[in-house]
């Protein structure tokens, strides 16, 4: 959702909400690992696990299994750790630069992570190294919904406010040659699919507390304080008079993508 920045420090300041807010991570990591079913003997790697929503529907999904969740953030590891599940282990990594070995896992998951990585395209190259001859990498990347234009204009607004800022804004997904960078290394589009989800809020200004509880926060916390202020104001001006449910709902999609290893 237009996060356009990545931190550790980020995400460890909104580690302890993330997520429980509105249970949009969780609701979506569902969607994928249904989608993608994972084998009852594949080994799992959930690249930017946050509080680990895509491991535990893995875990859900087939019962007990080898999964190993990895994330920037020592506190949304930590958090993953303590959850205490057979079969998962949490790790401090970078997914740009794994530190595991060649060929180590059958399937490679990644819930809207992707798309805030400064380098995205390394991350795909690290995911294809850590895959088996064979193995699936199945990532989830914010998409189209039924939103009315709603997050299309507050896409503007962000855009407004971080053009303000100072300093060099990483490219996103949109801007790499996906096919090209896949076929470097040895992975090929599969599947590809949609989702949507509604979730019901308590408003206008619980919709903006859910916009502040995760990666979104990075450019509230980068502005000034007017700027701030009128940030806000702005996005909940939008989800009063724009929403299609007046800011009651968090309507939003996701794409969902598998890539095979065929080298």
């Amino acid at each position: 959702m237009f996060v356009t920045s990545f931190s550790a420090d980020l995400f460890d300041s909104v580690a302890d909400g993330y997520d429980e807010k509105v249970p949009f991570f969780a609701t979506f990591a569902r969607q994928l690992v249904a989608w993608a079913e994972p084998g009852p003997a594949d080994s799992v790697l959930d690249l930017g696990t946050g509080r680990g929503a895509v491991s535990l529907a893995v875990a859900e999904a087939r019962g007990a299994g080898e999964i190993l969740a990895v994330d920037v953030s020592p506190r949304m590891v930590d958090s993953v750790a303590a959850l205490g599940v057979a079969g998962l282990r949490a790790r401090v990594m970078d997914a740009q630069a794994l530190d595991l070995p060649d060929g180590s896992f059958d399937l490679v998951f990644s819930g809207f992570a992707f798309h805030i990585l400064p380098d995205p395209a390394a991350a795909l190259r690290e995911t294809a190294r850590v895959l088996r001859p064979g193995g699936r990498a199945v990532l989830s990347v914010p998409g189209p919904s039924e939103d009315g234009g709603w997050w299309a204009g507050y896409g503007e607004i962000v855009a407004e406010f971080t053009a303000r800022l100072t300093g060099d804004v990483p490219p996103g997904m949109a801007d790499e040659p996906w096919d090209e960078v896949a076929e470097q290394t040895g992975l090929r589009f599969t599947r590809t699919s949609t989702a949507e989800v509604r979730l019901p809020v308590d408003g206008p200004r619980a919709h903006w507390d859910w916009l502040l509880s995760h990666g979104n926060r990075w450019l509230y916390d980068a502005l000034g304080e007017a700027d701030r202020a009128e940030f806000a104001e702005r996005v909940l001006a939008s989800l009063r008079d724009a929403h299609p449910t007046g800011g009651r709902d968090v309507i939003a999609g996701a794409e969902f993508y598998e890539l095979t290893k065929v080298r």
